[in-house]
């Protein structure tokens, strides 16, 4: 693919320097820029009829409500509709903007039905086409429209970050690459901070900025959800999602979720849904955070040269600082594009053959479709029965995220490729999100498992830190744990270990040192080494009497049997038989207090 350069000075469009205010056809743009107005000038300044794609509902409907005359397509919009709007009396060029799957069962189907000349009147634009690439993974109807892209005489994508897919049909159709050259420095301040605990970092992080506006995206649902319940973010958070993990987090009774953008609150978080295309404006410039997690949340591993620059660019007045918070694991897997496609052309060969099987009768006809259907190689497969060249871009797109973070190094390389002024950071903690993941696999397991995992944890704080206290401890290991790290500051690992990681043994344990403590306090030694001292024959009944009454007196709620083991909280006592005038008697040792 031939590629052609054009320059863009700052606080220029698009619409500025593009001959005739338009994108040429047969063209894919990399306009470098977020927010320089490609889809603004086809929908404004292109004298075309005009099909744009853009990957997900919010960006339709902020473009629906900036230009009112636009035909949006999305939930709720029918067939039928967009065949009235083909019928209708229009004053200038039509412009329809949809989702791809909107395009393939609505758009596409009303202009064959309705005769409409799609191919030669329509200019179709695919908007954030990058996304085509990194979605068809888990999203294949992403791709439905590209097999009539390339039947379009006036035809184009765009991105400011687009991957350039290895389709032959670009090349036999002469597509060229046109990239926007800024003459300026565009670069955006980010910190890269590189840590085995991203949940830590990220409190104090929030801490700091405790003040502020806070977009924190990242692609899981289920850690949003964690995380706002960790930091106890419930009345200052808001989540931006798709519907579906809308009713998701309804359904966990978290209710400030939307799927579509709304008035932001103190911490807000977004996924995927909303890393490109949509314009977020605002009148003051937040804090963006980037969190990867690449051990709970794999689908939160995402590329700097593209979903970080467009998260970052969704805020059209800028934002005060960027930061990435992530963690590496080295073992991702990895392959080389070599081995990668290797192994997808021996997937291939396999299902062609089986496809090109002869055939007698149905059940053969039947037995062979549910042979093709349960191989994993049908994924890469269009519905016409040929290669999809985007799904085997998506392949190794993913293989090559994996490689990138494997290491803090190849990380750290991979952004100096991307439009950032870098400051880089690592911190490392005895808790790691390594142990988070532990913490979670063994409570599957049960509670046995999740004790023993925990009280392993927190011994080994505090053997590296033997004075540590509970607030700390709970900071590092969650606050969900508080009952197991109490457990274990106050009888140990060994003293657990002997109760079997049984709780109600361990609950039983722990309510005998809280009657210690009630029964050693500072009151009861005072009373006590006021009458008794060591050197001290004692007949039994009478100390034990004298305990009982202090006991009664101070309101101990003491429920345990009153003997020697009593005494002994108080005193060292010779374990030989002493008798007083025939009565058994203790005699007292060393005092356990310092008065």
């Amino acid at each position: 693919m031939t590629e052609k350069q054009i320059l863009i000075n700052r606080g220029q469009n698009l619409s500025d320097i593009l001959p005739n205010k338009e994108i040429p056809t047969n063209t894919i743009l990399n306009k470098t820029l977020t927010g320089c107005g490609a889809t603004y000038g086809e929908i404004v300044h292109a004298a075309r009829n005009s099909i744009i794609i853009e990957p997900n509902v919010p960006v339709i409907l902020g473009k629906k409500a900036e230009h009112p005359f636009l035909f949006a397509v999305y939930e709720g919009i029918t067939k039928e509709n967009v065949k009235a709007f083909l019928s209708g009396d229009e004053d200038g060029f039509r412009k329809i903007i949809t989702t791809p799957e909107g395009f393939d069962k609505k758009v596409l189907p009303a202009m064959l039905e309705t005769n409409t000349p799609i191919y030669e009147d329509y200019f179709l634009l695919f908007d954030e086409c990058e996304k085509t690439i990194q979605d068809v993974g888990y999203r294949g109807d992403i791709y439905l429209p590209v097999e009539d892209f390339f039947k379009f005489k006036n035809k184009a994508m765009v991105s400011a970050t687009p991957i350039l897919p290895s389709d032959p049909r670009f090349k036999e159709q002469n597509f060229e690459l046109l990239r926007v050259v800024p003459t300026y420095d565009y670069r955006q301040p980010l910190t890269l901070c590189i840590t085995n605990n991203t949940i830590h970092v990220l409190r104090k992080l929030l801490s700091r900025l405790k003040d502020e506006t806070v977009c924190i995206f990242i692609n899981s649902t289920d850690t949003i959800l964690e995380l706002i319940q960790t930091f106890r973010l419930e009345e200052h958070s808001k989540v931006f999602c798709s519907d579906k993990s809308v009713r998701k987090l309804k359904q966990q009774n978290f209710t400030a979720a939307s799927d579509q953008l709304t008035e932001l609150a103190k911490i807000n978080f977004f996924t995927s849904r909303f890393y490109s295309a949509v314009d977020i404006k605002l009148d003051y410039k937040p804090h963006v955070i980037i969190l990867t997690d690449v051990f709970h949340a794999p689908y939160s591993i995402i590329d700097p040269q593209t979903e970080v620059v467009q998260a970052i660019g969704r805020f059209r007045n800028g934002i005060e600082k960027a930061y990435h918070i992530t963690n590496t694991c080295d073992r991702l897997p990895c392959v080389s594009r070599d081995k990668l496609f290797h192994s997808l052309e021996c997937q291939e060969k396999v299902y062609t053959q089986i496809q090109g099987l002869p055939i007698e009768g149905a059940i053969e006809l039947q037995a062979r479709a549910q042979a093709l259907e349960g191989m994993d190689y049908k994924r890469f497969v269009t519905r016409t029965g040929n290669r999809n060249w985007f799904m085997w871009d998506n392949a190794w797109t993913d293989v090559r995220l994996n490689t990138i973070y494997q290491y803090s190094t190849t990380l750290e390389e991979e952004y100096k490729k991307a439009p950032f002024l870098l400051d880089v950071y690592t911190a490392n903690y005895d808790i790691t999100d390594e142990d988070r993941l532990r913490r979670t696999q063994a409570q599957i397991k049960g509670t046995t498992e999740l004790w023993r995992e925990v009280v392993g944890q927190v011994n080994r704080i505090l053997q590296q830190n033997p004075n540590a206290e509970q607030m700390f401890l709970n900071e590092q290991l969650g606050c969900a744990f508080g009952e197991i790290i109490e457990a274990t500051t106050i009888l140990g690992k060994e003293r657990i270990e002997q109760l079997g990681y049984n709780r109600r043994k361990i609950k039983a344990a722990l309510g005998n040192v809280a009657e210690n403590r009630l029964m050693t306090s500072e009151k009861m030694r005072q009373a006590v080494y006021a009458r008794y001292n060591t050197g001290d024959v004692v007949i039994c009944s009478e100390i034990l009497n004298f305990l009982r009454e202090l006991i009664t007196n101070n309101g101990i709620p003491f429920k345990s049997r009153l003997d020697k083991q009593v005494v002994k909280l108080f005193f060292e006592i010779d374990d030989d038989k002493v008798r007083v005038k025939g009565n058994k008697a203790y005699l007292l040792g060393k005092k356990m207090f310092e008065i």
